[in-house]
């Protein structure tokens, strides 16, 4: 499977920031738009087929980074990248899983913000 990186809520310069951290990883990043807002994370990063658009009513969250096709040291490099490039931990960052394939991005981002709150983050 394809390393692939979606990219919710980024402005533009951070986008481009976070291709140049990411180039040497040898991953596919891909900009999520307002229209793929509500498709599966999967279906984006091409591991899925379902491309049925969730009904999840959420406004604009914040940056996200959702990871798909990586393995433990792979991510291990990721986050070192997008430190590196200056990226702080108000960027949440999620894998995709079986179970979360099948959300779209608002909806993983407030679960993921709902766990980094519980952890101590801010």
């Amino acid at each position: 499977m394809k390393k692939t990186v979606l990219l919710y809520n980024f402005e533009d310069n951070e986008k481009a920031a976070a291709k140049r951290a990411l180039l040497p990883l040898h991953t596919a990043v891909k900009e999520v738009t307002d229209e793929e807002m509500y498709l599966p994370v999967g279906f984006l990063a091409g591991m899925i087929k379902d491309n049925d658009k969730r009904d999840f009513h959420a406004e604009k969250s914040g940056r996200l980074v959702v990871m798909g096709g990586f393995s433990g040291s792979d991510i291990d490099r990721l986050l070192a990248a997008m430190r590196k490039a200056g990226f702080g931990r108000d960027v949440l960052k999620a894998v995709i899983t079986p179970t979360n394939a099948v959300w779209c991005g608002p909806e993983l981002y407030s679960e993921i913000y709902k766990e980094h709150r519980q952890m101590g983050g801010k």
